[in-house]
């Protein structure tokens, strides 16, 4: 950033403002300094308005009397504005060529004189830069906010000397000098930058010393102080850095109870000086133990059932990271009384837990026993308040409906800052809006209004894209999806069709999309209402084209279904679906070597369907579940609308979720245990309608329906009666909540009838990129090793979903 002029001086303003606020005017034929009587005084207010007979400038040698009144905006002829005289006061200033300014305003008989009288300021001559092999002068020039013929200001040449050093520390000169060379300023005015460069130095290593309770690895994390990578990394050694790199190091050991820690740090110069090691010195001392956790203000919640809930109890190391999640769970533990928490507000009647100076929260006591603190709780209750009216704020497009159907409380309830906390995280997890803060507002003494403010997200993507899926290939994608669609919002003009208004506001879904690929190619339309009539039913309809080639032949859908929905709660669902297809099977590949379930289905076959599903989610989290379970049931009568085919089809699912770490970023680690059955009692069920294994969603380590029952001389998988899958998964976040890695076990079989023959199992891990825009479906990369398998299994090591879009 280009260093800012300072503004004019006191001394300046002293001249200045007497003129402007009504000094006394010279008026033409008194002698030069007599005070003027009285009766002859004038002020600007009185001036203001008369017409400006001339505009002058005083005093410029070298600076044209032109460029100075380029700049001026009072013009002879024009209206006398003293706010527009100030301005042009401070442009003339601005031009940099003068030590002073003063501007003065003389009446005449009929009118005034506008008078500028400047001091100028010796100039730059030239600028030269001496030394320099390494960077180009064209790279000095671009941040030396400094040209010739302007003034020679000390401040503004400091500035230009600190920018061509802080360049050359960037570019990995750390020794790097600059002086400026004096004589030729005062001399000739030439501002000379003489460059003494030094070595290229790069920090090859960094090692921590003395770290016995932290690996290396954790405490890399606490500084910002990197090592050279090749085109990744600059590896630049900042001694400015190294000195906030102690600091936090300190911070943080201290925040895990080191209160006694010394930090220090040591530069290890190669021999030939271009590379250097970064030595942290650490003495950790001793670790502080919690002897005592008491609080202080509570008469709503006993200590018993404020201490029942504490991660950090007596007897523990101290740890920061617990007391903020103790702190957590004290306001969640009283959230149904009507407290509000809003740890920024200084309202007394609201709930807080400690102060603001506090560094951890709560207030730290040490003993006279070394290695011993107490910790306080301090909690103001405040009083309970009642929930007023519910406002909504910077939806430009999205209706209010769209946001209270997701607040769950109402006008009247007592405000639970629990509840009005998990509502930020359901609207943050929709895909309407990027941001949400919900505050409270108002004076009234037993009530509090809430204020929904919004930052609306761009819901309407057209993408053009091309992916690769272990599932199905390489595929290309042309989508328009609109995730906050309003049916009854048509344009009213032409322009409003390309507008990002028309169509939108109501948060129905409206996708088109054609997805061409190399194993399987899908065309559809699909849109769907969440609260049909504004109430608590959903109905969404679907036609689709969905050709898919198969491992000897290839499979067309032609179809649609329509769903009718209806929530009983929060948590329970039910969905009725009818579901209408042709399926073709063609392009059989070597007839006399398939197996005959699939010979029997050649060519064109109906399947109807009514389906009814069942549905518990309890979770919470939005795009990453971390706790509550998920229970769904799909019940589904094939041919109940009539068709080829008639048998009943049942699956079952059920999610689980952990919580297992939380930082104070509120980066959660997870653990996630997921269980899939399906079962069809009859025989009369055609290949495609049965069920696989494999695959991301299934069991990975195994190729996408490469568990299955065989038949034919080639083992053909033409899918089983019966399913049963399983897996733990431990999901973590690496560089941020939405670039996680995974680590995980699956298990699973697919059988003819309700029997186990062979449980397929595997190990693996895998990263996950979360991205909100496109509805928090991951991207996934995940490496899985079998371990036991059938023979006629198909094995693949590696399942990933990628796309590249723009």
């Amino acid at each position: 950033m280009k260093p800012q002029r300072p503004r004019p001086t006191a001394k300046c303003l002293a001249i200045v403002l007497p003129a402007l606020l009504g000094v006394a005017a010279t008026v033409p034929g008194r002698a030069r300094g007599a005070e003027a009587p009285a009766g002859e005084r004038s002020t600007l207010s009185n001036l203001k308005g008369r017409v400006v007979e001339a505009v002058r400038v005083r005093g410029n040698k070298t600076v044209p009397t032109a460029v100075i009144l380029n700049v001026v905006r009072t013009r002879e002829g024009d209206k006398l504005d003293p706010a527009t005289v100030e301005e042009d006061y401070q442009r003339i200033f601005g031009l940099r060529k003068f030590s002073n300014v003063e501007a003065k305003v003389e009446p005449t008989a009929a009118g005034a004189i506008v008078l500028f009288s400047v001091v100028e300021q010796s100039q730059v001559a030239d600028i030269f830069y001496r030394g320099n092999v390494a960077i180009s002068t064209e790279d000095l020039q671009e941040v030396v906010d400094l040209k010739p013929g302007q003034a020679i200001d000390p401040f503004r040449i400091a500035m230009a000397r600190q920018a061509v050093e802080r360049l050359y520390r960037e570019r990995n000169f750390p020794y790097a000098h600059v002086e400026v060379v004096q004589g030729e300023l005062t001399r000739k005015g030439n501002v000379v930058f003489l460059i003494i460069e030094g070595p290229n130095v790069r920090v090859r290593d960094i090692q921590f010393v003395g770290n016995r309770h932290f690996t290396g690895s954790r405490l890399l994390d606490q500084v910002r102080s990197r090592t050279w990578i090749w085109i990744f990394r600059p590896g630049t050694l900042d001694f400015d850095q190294l000195e906030d790199d102690v600091a936090a190091l300190r911070q943080y050991y201290q925040s895990k109870g080191f209160f006694d820690v010394r930090v220090g740090r040591k530069i290890i110069v190669s021999p030939d000086q271009k590379e250097v090691q970064i030595d942290f010195v650490i003495d950790e001392g001793p670790r502080y133990v919690v002897s005592k956790v008491s609080f202080v203000g509570n008469s709503a919640l006993s200590d018993a059932k404020l201490r029942a809930n504490l991660k950090l109890p007596e007897g523990q190391p101290f740890d920061a990271e617990l007391i903020q999640r103790d702190i957590r769970q004290i306001v969640r533990d009283y959230s149904p009384f009507g407290f509000i928490y809003q740890p920024a507000s200084d309202d007394p009647d609201y709930f807080r837990v400690g102060r603001r100076d506090y560094p951890y929260g709560a207030k730290v006591v040490f003993e006279r026993d070394p290695g011993r603190v107490e910790i306080v709780y301090e909690i103001h209750e405040g009083k309970p308040f009642r929930l007023g009216r519910i406002l909504v704020k910077g939806n430009e497009k999205t209706q209010d409906k769209v946001v209270l159907r997701e607040m769950r409380v109402a006008p009247g309830q007592l405000y639970d800052s629990s509840e009005i906390q998990d509502a930020v995280d359901r609207l943050r997890a929709t895909p309407y809006f990027e941001s949400v803060t919900i505050t409270p507002i108002g004076a009234d003494p037993d009530s509090r209004d809430l204020l929904v403010e919004v930052l609306e997200n761009r819901t309407a993507t057209f993408t053009v894209g091309a992916g690769v899926n272990s599932n199905g290939g390489v595929g290309g994608n042309i989508t328009y999806e609109q995730k906050n669609f309003d049916i009854a919002n048509p344009p009213s003009t032409w322009r409003d069709i390309f507008s990002d208004r028309a169509w939108t506001g109501a948060g129905q879904s409206l996708r088109i999309s054609l997805e061409p690929g190399t194993q399987q190619t899908n065309a559809s339309v699909r849109w769907s209402e969440p609260w049909l009539f504004d109430q608590p039913y959903s109905y969404s309809i679907e036609g689709y084209l969905r050709h898919r080639q198969r491992e000897k032949y290839d499979e067309n859908r032609l179809g649609g279904r329509t769903s009718f929905g209806k929530r009983f709660d929060f948590h329970d669902s039910a969905v009725l679906t009818f579901r209408g297809e042709d399926v073709a099977i063609k392009n059989i590949d070597a007839p006399r070597l398939r197996a005959p379930e699939i010979l029997q289905y050649q060519g064109h076959n109906t399947v109807t369907s009514i389906g009814l599903q069942l549905r518990r989610d309890t979770t919470e989290g939005g795009f990453i579940p971390y706790k509550g379970d998920t229970a769904v049931l799909n019940i589904e009568e094939v041919g109940g609308m009539g068709g080829e085919f008639y048998f009943p089809k049942l699956q079952l699912g059920y999610d689980r979720y952990f919580l297992v770490y939380e930082d104070l970023l509120e980066r959660r680690t997870t653990l996630g245990l997921h269980l899939d059955s399906g079962w069809i009692p009859t025989n009369d069920a055609p290949f495609f309608e049965k069920f696989y294994g494999g695959g991301i969603g299934s069991v990975r380590g195994f190729g996408f329906r490469g568990i299955s029952p065989r038949s034919g001389r080639d083992n053909d998988a033409v899918g089983g009666n019966f399913m049963v899958a399983g897996s733990l998964e431990l999901s973590f976040p690496i560089a941020s909540e939405f670039l996680r890695g995974v680590v995980f076990t699956d298990a699973g079989t697919v059988e003819e009838d309700v029997r186990v023959t062979t449980i397929r199992s595997s190990v693996g891990a895998g990263v996950r990129i979360i991205l909100p825009l496109f509805g928090g479906a991951p991207l996934a990369l995940d490496f899985a090793y079998p371990i036991t398998k059938d023979e006629r299994d198909d094995v693949q090591y590696i399942s990933f979903s990628f796309g590249v879009t723009q």
